[in-house]
């Protein structure tokens, strides 16, 4: 059933972040050789090779980890398998003022 508004309520809009990560089991099972070669890089920025890849894989389960972020981990990120939670992004408030501001300087 929908709910109706309350007089005096004050709606805010948000938006979610969710950052990408790679699963390390699913990764190790379905991935060819192929997919494999450079999905990961060497500190002096040469692709790794597909052993190498798989290598990195298996040594992040044996550490625990099921997923893997892709770039630097985000705030609250579970290695476990959870991933990223989730960023709530307020949105920017628009109300008339500002439009009439952005009509005239455009």
């Amino acid at each position: 059933m929908p709910t109706e508004n309350q007089p005096g309520a004050v709606l805010t809009r948000t938006r979610r972040t969710l950052h990408c990560c790679l699963d390390v089991r699913g990764s190790l099972k379905t991935m060819s050789k192929r997919q494999l070669t450079g999905l990961f890089r060497h500190d002096d920025g040469t692709k790794c090779t597909a052993d190498e890849a798989k290598d990195h894989l298996l040594e992040a389960l044996a550490q625990g980890k099921e997923v893997l972020p892709f770039g630097p981990p985000c705030e609250g990120f579970d290695f476990s398998g959870g991933g990223c939670p989730g960023h709530d992004d307020p949105l920017p408030v628009v109300n008339a003022h500002d439009l009439v501001s952005m009509e005239i300087a455009g």
